[in-house]
């Protein structure tokens, strides 16, 4: 039996799709030329936060794929780690201070809960935070998994439901009509007739839009993480400083670099964040790590008596408005994209799969879309 749609890509998103289209009934085949979870999905942090989006249509998204997320650590057959700790922001100066502000200001608008924090109150929180912070901002509905058991229990949860997974199949070229409908995938395990496809190839979705003379402008962007020995909890909430949306909404093609601290439920800490243009280099780089360190010491000092125990380095997929790309290609019939979701893909996916869902099956969609397609970056 042909499946209705071929999704090509095993991460968080490519999963979520697998998920919620196999939920309709949809008879889904997914081609991933790795293990699942093996690119972007596997070398990031699983944050679930509200207030990186923007208000508008990202912060829609993140608020309707936080409930989902809610669902989804009760549905699922496997224990995602899921935790809603709350995350905090926290300022170092003046500056900072002020754009925590700005950022409460904006999401209290939209009817997203947080508030501003003094330094004693953020101490009370986090009695191992530097004690000459300026003060801060507390946002109580994020939330973080573990982002290759979410993106495997996706996985299986599909597969339960009738998904096809081919991990370590690669897709060698897409079968169009004279019409540009989409025919058929050619894979190294064979071709799959079927009349969609969903790219959610992530930072490799270009190279998918290019078999079919798309354009797709998404960018790699290199990202650290240091993981540290299993200690007692010295994190209660997800830390990261005041000057993280500046660096990850920047666009410049050198190094940016805000500290991000948060305890896993195994005990380990993570500390990141890094932002850089360079291709698809994964290679982890000393001077970054120790970038990374330093700005985690800063803020708390008690982790210099703790053992970083390996790093690693991620691709995450870049695009110029730093929105995803969630729609169907306005010039090849059946060919759908999702990607595009840089450093918020385990936030995000979960919503990506029911609008891809939704779309595939002809049902209005839960949040408008239009700002969301491939056609916004035409010249």
């Amino acid at each position: 039996m042909f499946p209705d749609v071929v999704i090509i890509g095993g991460g968080i998103v490519g999963c979520s799709c697998a998920y919620y289209l196999s939920r309709e009934g949809v008879k889904v085949h997914l081609v991933e030329r790795g293990s699942i979870a093996s690119g972007t999905s596997g070398a990031c942090e699983g944050n679930i936060l509200q207030w990186d989006k923007q208000p508008g249509i990202e912060l829609k998204l993140g608020i309707a794929s936080a409930f989902l997320w809610e669902t989804l650590a009760e549905e699922l057959p496997l224990d995602i780690e899921y935790v809603k700790k709350g995350s905090i922001l926290v300022a170092e100066n003046q500056e900072g201070l002020d754009s925590a502000g700005q950022i409460v200001k904006s999401l209290q608008n939209e009817g997203v809960p947080c508030q501003l924090a003094t330094r004693e109150d953020l101490l009370e929180l986090e009695p191992n935070l530097a004690p000459d912070i300026t003060g801060g901002a507390i946002f109580p509905e994020d939330a973080q998994v573990q982002p290759m058991l979410a993106t495997i229990a996706l996985g299986q949860a599909a597969k339960d439901q009738g998904a096809v997974i081919h991990t370590f199949t690669e897709v060698k070229n897409i079968e169009l009509s004279p019409e540009r409908s989409v025919v058929a995938v050619n894979t190294t395990a064979g071709r799959i007739p079927t009349r969609a496809i969903v790219n959610a190839a992530g930072v490799w979705s270009n190279a998918i839009g290019k078999m079919v003379d798309l354009d797709i402008p998404v960018l790699p962007r290199k990202g650290h993480i240091v993981v540290t020995e299993p200690v007692a909890n010295i994190v209660n909430c997800k830390m990261m400083e005041a000057g993280y949306t500046q660096a990850v909404e920047s666009d410049e093609r050198g190094l940016a670099i805000a500290a991000v601290v948060e305890h896993t439920l195994s005990g380990n800490i993570l500390l990141g964040s890094s932002r850089e243009f360079v291709g698809f280099d994964r290679s982890v780089n000393p001077d970054v790590i120790r970038a990374i360190v330093a700005r985690a010491l800063r803020f708390f000092p008690a982790l210099k008596n703790i053992h970083a125990i390996r790093t690693y380095a991620g691709l995450r997929p870049y695009t110029p408005d730093h929105r995803p790309i969630i729609a169907e290609a306005d010039t090849v019939k059946g060919f759908y994209v999702a990607t595009g979701h840089e450093g918020a893909g385990i936030c995000l996916g979960p919503i990506t799969g029911k609008l891809i869902a939704q779309m595939l099956t002809g049902q209005a969609t839960d949040l408008p879309i239009e700002q969301l397609s491939l056609s916004r970056f035409d010249d």
